[in-house]
């Protein structure tokens, strides 16, 4: 995929999300949960969080369609060649809620509770983001 210059990155560099982006380049999704509890935790926090007790696990990377919206209108100007435009919320089979774009999929084909999985696009070099396909 060839990416408009204007397009916005998310800041891989970022200590808390920095794994996250990591395992995405290597086509894993993970997320964070509490060693004692179990408590699955999104977006993630510091490492210190909880006394420390967090940590990264492979998500399953299957989930439903929680919402998702279609833009006609480009609410950039570097997603213009991608229309329509598919966002979705994304509940994972762990639990919590991830936001992403569907692909593959036609406006018309989208529905409440559809199975979805996790693909990976790679953007550039360094930055490679989660999408969703149906299951």
């Amino acid at each position: 995929m060839t990416i408009p210059p204007d397009y916005p990155l998310p800041d891989v560099s970022d200590p808390v999300m920095q794994p996250f982006w990591q395992a995405c380049r290597e086509h894993r999704l993970i997320i964070q949960r509490d060693r004692r509890t179990g408590e699955v935790h999104w977006p993630p926090k510091p490492a210190y969080w909880k006394g420390g007790r967090l940590e990264w696990f492979q998500a399953s990377g299957r989930g439903e369609v929680y919402s998702y919206v279609v833009a006609h209108a480009p609410f950039l100007p570097a997603f213009r060649d991608q229309l329509p435009h598919i966002l979705v919320l994304v509940q994972l089979d762990e639990g919590p809620r991830l936001v992403g774009y569907m692909v593959g999929c036609r406006p018309e084909q989208m529905s409440f509770g559809m199975e979805v999985r996790v693909v990976f696009r790679d953007l550039t070099d360094e930055v490679t983001l989660p999408v969703w396909e149906r299951a």
